[in-house]
C-alpha cells in the first residue's frame, strides 16, 4: 500500500460512514488483485508487484480529494456501469452481497 496523503484541514463530516466507504473501495481493490491470481503460478504471486494507492490533497482549496486505485486488470465498460446498482457483484455466490459500491455511492 502506497499512501501519498497532502497536508488537509480539518473536514466536518461523518468519521464512521467514510470508514465504511474507505474500507468497502480498499476490500474490493484486494479482491481485484487476488482475481489476478487464479491463474498464477507460486513463484509469479511471489513476484508480482501489486500496488493499493491511496492519495489526498486539498482540491480548489474548499474540497477534500481522496483517490483509493490499484493495478489490478480493470473492469470492463459494461460492469461500470453497473457497479453503484444494489445487489450488483461480479464475485462468486456468498462472497459478496453487492450492497458496498451501492451503500457508499449513497454515502458520499
Amino acid at each position: 500500500v502506497i499512501k501519498e496523503y497532502g497536508q488537509l484541514p480539518q473536514v466536518e463530516c461523518y468519521p464512521g460512514q467514510l470508514n465504511q466507504v474507505f474500507m468497502n473501495l480498499l476490500n474490493n481493490a484486494i479482491d481485484a488483485l487476488d482475481e489476478q491470481n487464479k491463474e498464477r503460478s507460486i513463484e509469479e504471486i511471489t513476484t508480482s508487484n501489486y500496488t493499493i494507492r491511496i492519495r489526498t490533497r486539498l482540491h480548489d482549496n474548499n474540497s477534500v480529494e481522496i483517490r483509493i486505485s490499484d493495478n489490478g486488470l480493470g473492469m470492463p465498460k459494461e460492469v461500470q456501469q453497473k457497479i453503484f446498482n444494489p445487489f450488483f457483484t461480479t464475485k462468486s455466490v456468498g462472497q459478496g452481497t453487492g450492497l458496498g459500491l451501492s451503500i457508499s455511492y449513497q454515502i458520499v
